[in-house]
């Protein structure tokens, strides 16, 4: 019975293949079609082995695409390649109706390294269906409508996933054979104003989700993430489901264009929202949806931009190993930048932050009038800025280099930065997964808006990884695509963050070059350009790696990865861990997380002594949250920069109702 059929392009490819039976394989030239015949067999299978490897291996040239390269090796093995279940994947966009407070966790595939000892927290959007999670009985606002389950009410759903309100998961690992799961949502001002009525409450990017808009609706994370109206407003939700944030014991959520919500390390409760101990001086003021960490000196970057058509100020804060404002600069620089700055994403260097300032077309009389983004920006064909700002521990603290990035055709928006660098001669180098919404074919804005491939491959964007070269004083030098492959979430070992790295991680699309969601996990070995991937069955899907450090380990790749996995099939999640030098192999442990966990954007693994729990301080550190939340019958949201508890003029809605 025949197996499989698969045809290729006309290209030397050389394929292993495990079977129980020995194969019967035929090359022809030009094309190469693979028959697998075997006795043993019964109907036809595309899918392989759970523990599929890929392994290409590009010649070892100056940064040319290692797309191209990969076509000319002279050897290498090549897996596979099935299409992803796309009813599976869709189910990833499913309500967590459920919390888990505090449950231990045993592998049921493999065991889980005693050297594996930490933290890991991941962030994301778990609510699709507004106000689905019931308040305590004792709330003195009960919702006109229950929980209901997504798309029974079509007005309660958002129109893209990152429009869901953010949930946090936490594993910790004391390097006894077991995790510490934790899953809560993030109780911001916008989640518990619907939780109490039941209901949609938030509109304002609606009009920007139905538009057609390219890579201002990208899946998974979109380029137009918040309204421009700044300040607290009920058209600018703030979900803070995009990243989680452990430094100098403090866990933080954040989220592209607001304050970010400080948490409890251990129980996840939501102790209210953060202006980082006073350095954001006004609450409405915005910060951006990433911090990058600087290893040399253990501090931590925030970044925030004021927008306004005119122009706009960058806000950049750096803070020591005691999360406290460094003494240079007091910690804080701000430059200007022309016109409408829209950044989500930055990398720092030892002396540098690095920004990409995208071009675009504003409409004035939409900005006065709606400032909804699909009505008044439009991607321009201009090119893009980088932007090299002094860091505040600069001498030159604030001073900024400005170039212009050469079109090629495609955009240089909605980058997603891997890591940056010095070279010896001043040289920046970043590298960073760079979209081409080319291939978008509008939005689509019904849940659970990707239950085929030809959907998904409208809704998201062309992915590839590159590698800038600008220096300072001399301008732009080079940009070039290290692979064309499809991945998602690019990660390095933080050790290495702002030094030069030579291993990177991401998650992979399984049709190669190909528009497919993130389902495998790569590693790129950018010394001698190779890859080395692994890939689940056609119905589990990875989401971001995460370097997780081997107690006692210094090299860049001797630890682990760690990565949500998520089981269409039979609607589950688990964390995977792989040997982070030995990526094909597979995962060493498979831990059920308890729930299904939906499809999740940016976490981090804290490795150091300060989030090593115990199961006993957690378990008392989550029974007191549940119980606090339980007695709290005022529900009001807790400003975390101040002790004192009180109403804030944006929760008076949710007590007087339609008063107001």
């Amino acid at each position: 019975h025949c197996l499989g059929t698969l045809t290729f392009s006309n290209r030397s490819v050389y394929f292993f293949v495990q079977h129980h039976s020995t194969p019967t394989m035929r090359i022809i030239s030009g094309a190469c079609t693979l028959l697998f015949l075997s006795h043993q067999s019964h109907g036809f299978q595309i899918a392989p082995p759970s523990n599929r490897m890929v392994t290409r291996v590009a010649p070892s040239s100056a940064l040319a695409s290692l797309t191209e390269g990969a076509a000319e090796a002279s050897s290498g093995y090549a897996a596979i390649q099935y299409g992803p279940d796309m009813e599976a994947y869709a189910k990833g966009f499913k309500t967590a109706f459920t919390e888990i407070s505090c449950s231990l966790s045993t592998p049921y595939v493999g065991a889980l390294p005693d050297d594996l000892i930490g933290t890991y927290y991941r962030c994301g959007p778990a609510m699709f269906s507004a106000g689905s999670l019931l308040p305590p009985k004792n709330s003195l606002v009960k919702p006109k409508q229950p929980p209901v389950p997504d798309g029974t009410d079509p007005s309660r759903m958002v129109l893209h996933p990152y429009e869901g309100d953010g949930a946090i998961l936490a594993m910790t690992f004391q390097g006894e054979g077991t995790a510490t799961t934790r899953f809560r949502y993030i109780r911001t001002n916008a989640f518990t104003n619907e939780r109490k009525k039941g209901k949609k409450l938030y509109t304002g990017m609606e009009s920007t989700r139905s538009s057609n808009v390219g890579v201002g609706n990208d899946f998974p994370l979109p380029f137009y993430r918040h309204h421009l109206l700044t300040g607290l407003n009920k058209l600018r939700k703030n979900t803070s489901n995009t990243r989680a944030i452990f430094f100098g014991k403090k866990l933080l959520s954040l989220w592209s264009g607001g304050l970010p919500y400080k948490l409890d390390s251990l129980a996840l409760s939501t102790d209210g929202r953060s202006q980082l101990g006073g350095v954001i001086k006004r609450e409405e003021s915005a910060l951006g949806g990433k911090a990058a960490f600087d290893a040399q000196r253990n501090r931590l970057l925030f970044y925030g931009v004021d927008e306004d058509s005119g122009s706009s100020q960058l806000n950049i804060y750096e803070f020591n190993s005691k999360f406290q404002p460094i003494s240079d600069n007091d910690g804080a620089v701000q430059v200007k930048l022309p016109g409408l700055a829209l950044m989500h994403d930055f990398a720092i260097t030892e002396n540098y932050a690095v920004f990409v300032q995208p071009a675009l077309k504003l409409n004035g009389m939409q900005y006065m009038l709606s400032k909804e983004p699909g009505k008044t920006l439009t991607m321009d064909v201009e090119p893009s800025l980088v932007h090299i700002v002094a860091r505040p521990s600069n001498k030159r603290a604030g001073e900024i280099a400005t170039f212009q990035i050469p079109t090629d055709g495609a955009t240089d928006a909605n980058l997603q930065f891997v890591n940056a660098f010095e070279e010896q001669d001043g040289t920046v180098v970043f590298d960073a997964i760079r979209s081409d919404g080319s291939n978008m074919q509008g939005a689509n804005t019904r849940w659970p808006w990707a239950s085929s491939l030809g959907e998904y491959q409208s809704l998201s964007s062309k992915k590839s990884l590159w590698r800038y070269r600008v220096h300072p004083q001399n301008g732009f030098i080079s940009k070039d695509c290290i692979s064309n492959d499809q991945i998602y979430f690019g990660v390095i070992n933080s050790d290495f963050s702002g030094r030069p790295h030579r291993f990177m991680y991401a998650a992979a699309g399984a049709l190669g070059e190909d528009v497919a969601p993130p389902q495998g996990i790569t590693k790129y070995d950018l010394n001698s350009f190779t890859f080395e991937s692994w890939f689940p069955e056609s119905y589990e899907f990875c989401g971001e790696p995460m370097y997780a450090k081997r107690r006692g380990d210094e090299s860049e790749d001797g630890g682990y990865i760690l990565s949500v996995l998520y089981n269409g099939r039979d609607e589950f999640s688990e964390l995977v861990v792989l040997q982070a030098s030995n990526i094909g192999a597979g995962p060493i442990a498979r831990v059920p997380i308890g729930i299904a966990v939906p499809h999740g954007y940016h976490g981090c693994f804290a490795s150091n002594d300060d989030a090593n729990w115990t199961f006993e301080e957690i378990e008392r550190r989550a029974k007191l949250a549940d119980k606090m939340e339980t007695r709290g019958s005022m529900w009001n949201e807790v400003k975390s920069d101040f002790s004192g508890l009180g109403l804030r003029f944006d929760d008076m809605e949710e007590y007087f109702g339609d008063l107001m």
